[in-house]
């Protein structure tokens, strides 16, 4: 009998490498069939293959359009559907710079596909740049539910606007030697708490050797974290601002207090003098030919599972220690929960082979994660046997040459269909902006220029202006 693939959410990925942004216009051949457009009326009448010979232009940054994965993807979709795909090349933005990619579809350019998390496709989708996929999917008699379930990216108007390929969930990474080293067990699923976090990580701190226990980064979510593992919101039932719910003002003072009282990570100060990169806990601890370490070595690195696709990468990112893996902490008394964000492919307006896109898009999204780069998939229909044998004979494998992460770690991080599965991103009205404030307010409190309720107010009224501007528009 079929289990459902418990993976309920409407999120984002807030890091990935297919995260393309741009608006240039160069293309760069991604198979070996010719690089001239063809239409679906020239493609071959392969009932298979409907839409063999049909060539596709994905929007990409050069980063992602050389990586193996794309590639890879790439690969597999000319395999199963005939179909060619050259990717447009379009770089990231600068900070402060907008979304090339949005700008790009705004001025008409011919795409077909593009990559997103929920939540940034959410924003094509207020500029009105997407294509709902339910009449797609009708035509190709595709029940995009029974597959995909609440992992769909489905907005306010009840369309949906592209297909979900995989989930990146939140975990504990951890650095067995600093856990060796200090004596202390490595963290286990069961009653793994904030409270038995923060406690194992001051077991593991030693400042003096450049120890610390816990890592973190400056991203808007820790900022409010727990608030949200406890059940808090962030709009109230009338569409307003809900920070003024004390969970919110506890969720501040805790990720902040991990560094400025507990001094078990990097304080929010010297993490934003740029001290430690934002892939510190896998490139730091690497012993030079004295044996002494880098900048830093981490015990423990609660992130998304993005993290993980680095892991196998000796040459680029090397180390000399294994890392484990455990689900992230959850607060005291309540259920265990994790946050996660989904990684979509979606089909611009502008796109002249929307069928053809489809199949396409349907093929990425349910077989992306069997290409063994360790991705968790957004597919609800896998029976419980196909779930284990993709993490015994796909996922295992893909971290044996460096680390012994076993079955039970990744199913107990990534497969627990018992554990909540909450949003990383705020999703709803302003919410770009709201998560800017965040990001912008948290840390003149973390860096003891604003005190908490000052911080608190400015992020409630300040997202309650945006909310108010952004209705109006």
């Amino acid at each position: 009998m079929k289990k459902q693939f418990a993976l309920s959410m409407a999120v984002l990925m807030a890091a990935t490498s297919f995260a393309g942004c741009g608006a240039s216009g160069s293309s760069v051949a991604a198979s070996s069939a010719a690089t001239e457009n063809t239409t679906t009326e020239q493609a071959a009448a392969n009932p298979d293959m409907p839409y063999e010979g049909v060539t596709l232009h994905y929007a990409t940054t050069d980063t992602a359009a050389t990586g193996a994965e794309m590639l890879d993807v790439v690969a597999m979709v000319k395999e199963k559907t005939g179909i060619n795909i050259e990717f447009t090349i379009i770089p990231n933005p600068k900070e402060g710079e907008v979304d090339k990619k949005l700008v790009s579809l705004q001025a008409g350019d011919e795409l077909d596909l593009v990559y997103g998390t929920t939540a940034q496709l959410k924003t094509y989708y207020n500029a009105g740049v997407l294509e709902p996929v339910d009449q797609l999917a009708a035509d190709a008699g595709y029940d995009m539910a029974a597959v995909f379930g609440e992992n769909l990216p489905i907005y306010d108007d009840g369309k949906t606007y592209g297909l979900p390929a995989f989930n990146d969930i939140w975990v504990t990474f951890y650095n067995k030697n600093v856990f060796d080293a200090a004596g202390v067990a490595y963290p286990t699923a069961d009653g793994w708490t904030w409270d038995k976090y923060v406690e194992t990580a001051k077991q593991l701190t030693d400042i003096d050797n450049n120890v610390y226990g816990s890592l973190m980064l400056d991203y808007d979510v820790y900022n409010y974290m727990l608030a949200i593992q406890k059940g808090a919101t962030h709009y109230k039932e009338d569409g307003t601002a809900n920070y003024d719910d004390p969970r919110f003002k506890e969720s501040l003072e805790f990720y902040y207090g991990l560094g400025n009282t507990e001094k078990i990570q990097p304080d929010s100060t010297t993490y934003a003098a740029g001290v430690f990169p934002w892939n510190s806990f896998v490139t730091t601890g690497v012993a030079d030919e004295n044996g002494k370490y880098g900048a830093a070595q981490f015990g423990m690195f609660v992130c998304g599972g993005w993290v993980a696709s680095m892991l196998p990468n000796a040459e680029k990112y090397p180390r000399d220690w294994e890392c484990g893996i455990a689900p992230m902490p959850y607060p005291e008394g309540e259920e265990p929960s994790t946050f996660a964000v989904t990684g979509c492919y979606a089909i611009p307006t502008t796109s002249k082979n929307k069928a053809a896109a489809f199949e396409a898009l349907r093929c990425i999204a349910e077989n992306q994660y069997t290409l063994g780069y360790g991705r968790v998939p957004a597919r609800k229909d896998l029976t419980d046997e196909e779930v284990l044998k993709y993490v015994e004979d796909t996922m295992v494998p893909t971290y044996a040459d460096t680390d012994k992460i076993t079955a039970e770690m990744l199913k107990d991080a990534w497969f627990d269909s018992n554990r909540t599965i909450l949003s990383e991103k705020v999703v709803g009205p302003a919410d770009v902006t709201i998560s800017q404030i965040w990001t912008s307010e948290g840390p003149l409190y973390g860096q003891g220029q604003q005190d908490i309720d000052k911080t608190i107010e400015n992020i409630q009224n300040r997202s309650n202006e945006a909310i108010k501007e952004e209705s109006a528009s």
